[in-house]
């Protein structure tokens, strides 16, 4: 792969007929990887940054607010543009704007592609500006109303203030997927994390004439989500017009591209609330299941979800573009090729950290939790959900990759379909698992759900998109599974020699212990990869070996900088 600050090879001229000469397909497509490599690492650092950032985000809002009923209403109040956020910001308007962006641009032109883009975004902005109108106008009548509790009321309240919210996060996706189609993927992955710090400042910081009470202070963050809406947009001001993308109202609904936008666009964001909805039927019978349930629920999925979302959704984000791309240009055996390099490479991630988060899961989750009112019965409940949310992981991952596919080829009816059967199998196997395993088994059985899904969407394909590489993903994930059941084995046998060796029940020692082991096994699978020359490690390596080579001149710094 190309190390950062070096320039790819598929500009450079090559003499013919020499021995060692790579023919033009493979070239391409290597070079193709290491575009694809580059955009992934920039998403997923600012990916794992907006983690980090947001577990901050969530203590300093824990010290200030607690769980009063004011900060209860905010967050009520906070839940629809921030669901809005993850329908968006996963994928599902970018999903359906993306493969038609793309397809004008190959076909047509950069300037066409423009306009359909400024077609699509003014459209979009009257019709959310309508739409947030009537919501105002509904949110005023109920507080005229009134109501009895004072939650609900305040949850109004703050609704009234939150809800333009929408309007910038639809700009903002808009401006992702533009960039993203121009491999720019630094300013639209850093939006999560500006929302996070400038929560935290609000938290941090309320001026003296807003007072110092909870509402006051509630009522603050409330508006200064707002700026951190505006920043969304702001920041990808600069990379637009630097690929010479300017705003401008252009009304024409009968825009060709809009309608076939429009049409991609309601499977998927069915296919993303069809999602929401298995998280609220998990939730709700959780809360059937007695004190304790949703909470260890919480724990366990957000543990599971950290590789899930730093690697995972980072793949998926930059596979998006380059797929489109070459389905547009009619490139079935590079599609295929890239689609094959995006699942083994995160098979590579997401398979020994779903073994190590098996086997390490009581020692994370206690270090991590076990204080206060966390006890020995939390962690224990805790980490049964742990591992069954985790033995999915592997599904929920190569979903984020195969979704990528289908909407690279204009399919959205696939993905929505295989999330109906899904839920509905997570519906029943929840019913049957709960009543012996209790929210363990719902996590189980939203494992097996996620299992069901990933085999359809495998399944579909060859039928709806193009070739599958069947023998060398099948292949290479048993070459992973292997090795990381090996590093399983080490992982668990070094931490009980640490406990031994550093023995104590402190943060401090369990961080050493649990620290340590991982350590060790990360460094022990690494190694079995490359003794088996397994290609991932062995691409990951050259990646790495390179990467600490000085960049050849200024230029190829500047050019990879445009492109982040």
């Amino acid at each position: 792969m190309t190390p950062f600050g070096e320039k790819s090879c598929g500009n450079v001229t090559r003499a013919t007929g020499s021995v060692n000469e790579v023919p033009p397909s493979e070239a391409a497509h290597k070079s193709g990887n290491r575009h694809l490599m580059k955009a992934v690492a920039v998403v997923a650092v600012m990916t794992l940054i907006g983690r980090i950032l947001g577990l901050i985000r969530d203590i300093v809002s824990a010290k200030s607010f607690g769980t009063n009923w004011q900060y209860d209403a905010f967050l009520y109040a906070f839940m629809l543009p921030n669901l809005f956020r993850r329908i968006v910001g996963e994928g599902g308007l970018t999903s359906a704007f993306i493969p038609v962006y793309n397809e004008i641009r190959e076909k047509q032109s950069h300037a066409e592609a423009f306009r359909f883009a400024n077609i699509t975004i003014s459209f979009l902005s009257l019709a959310l500006f309508a739409f947030i109108l009537v919501a105002e106008g509904v949110l005023n009548i109920l507080l005229k109303i009134g109501f009895h509790s004072q939650t609900v009321m305040l949850t109004l309240e703050l609704s009234r203030v939150l809800f333009p919210y929408l309007w910038f996060l639809s700009l903002y996706a808009l401006g992702m997927g533009i960039l993203n189609s121009h491999r720019h993927f630094l300013a639209p992955a850093m939006g999560p994390a500006i929302l996070d710090l400038v929560w935290i400042g609000a938290v941090l910081w309320v001026p003296s004439w807003m007072g110092h009470d909870y509402l006051a202070k509630i009522s603050w963050l409330s508006y200064v989500i707002l700026l951190g809406g505006f920043l969304h947009v702001a920041v990808e001001l600069p990379p637009l017009r630097k690929i010479g993308f300017k705003f401008q109202w252009i009304w024409n609904t009968g825009y060709e591209g809009l309608k076939k936008t429009w049409t991609l666009l309601l499977p998927v964001v069915l296919s993303f609330a069809i999602v929401q909805i298995n998280i609220t039927v998990d939730m709700t019978l959780g809360m059937a299941l007695g004190p304790g349930a949703n909470s260890s629920l919480w724990y366990g999925n957000r543990l599971m979800q950290f590789p899930l979302g730093v690697f995972a959704l980072a793949m998926g984000t930059a596979l998006l573009p380059m797929l489109a791309q070459q389905i547009a240009r009619g490139e079935k055996d590079a599609s295929r090729k890239t689609l094959s390099f995006a699942l083994r490479s995160i098979f590579f991630i997401i398979i020994p950290s779903s073994v190590g988060l098996i086997v390490l899961r009581e020692p994370i989750i206690r270090m991590l939790f076990e204080r206060g009112e966390f006890n020995a019965i939390s962690t224990a409940r805790s980490s049964a959900v742990l591992l069954g949310y985790t033995i999915g992981l592997f599904a929920f991952a190569g979903q984020k990759i195969m979704n990528s596919g289908y909407y690279a080829a204009q399919d959205s009816r696939t993905p929505m379909r295989t999330s109906i059967i899904a839920l509905l199998s997570n519906i029943v196997l929840n019913l049957i698992l709960m009543v012996p395993f209790r929210e363990a088994g719902l996590a189980v059985a939203t494992s097996i759900a996620g299992i069901i899904q990933f085999g359809q969407l495998i399944y579909f394909y060859p039928k709806k998109v193009g070739e599958f590489p069947f023998r060398e993903v099948g292949a290479s994930f048993l070459r992973i599974l292997i090795a990381s059941l090996v590093m399983g084995v080490i992982g668990h046998y070094s931490l009980g020699l640490l406990q031994y060796e550093l023995p104590g029940q402190s943060t401090k020692m369990r961080l050493l212990q649990v620290l340590g082991s991982i350590t060790i096994a990360t460094v022990a699978y690494l190694a079995i990869c490359l003794l088996c020359r397994v290609p991932e490690a062995k691409e990951a390596w050259e990646w790495f070996r390179k990467k600490r080579k000085p960049a050849a001149n200024p230029i190829d710094v500047e050019n990879l900088m445009d492109g982040a």
